[in-house]
């Protein structure tokens, strides 16, 4: 019972934080390290790395709820 709620909570966390970092790295001027007209190259990098960042972020949280679950009981 407590895996299934810890595996929504991952996929929560997962769903929600991929835009945010997306939006977080929209923000950052790509353009002065790839070539001209890449543009399609910088969405697919930062789409990638949006979700590679909100992956780690997710996993984090569900090792700590793990933990302390453990302590608890």
């Amino acid at each position: 019972m407590i895996d299934n709620l810890i595996t929504m909570w991952f996929f929560f966390i997962l769903i929600g934080f991929t835009p945010l970092t997306y939006r977080a790295l929209m923000a950052i001027d790509f353009s002065k390290i790839f070539r001209r007209n890449s543009t399609w190259q910088i969405r697919f990098l930062v789409s990638f790395v949006s979700v590679a960042l909100a992956f780690i972020i997710a996993f984090a949280f569900t090792i700590i709820l793990e933990r302390i679950l453990a302590i608890v009981n």
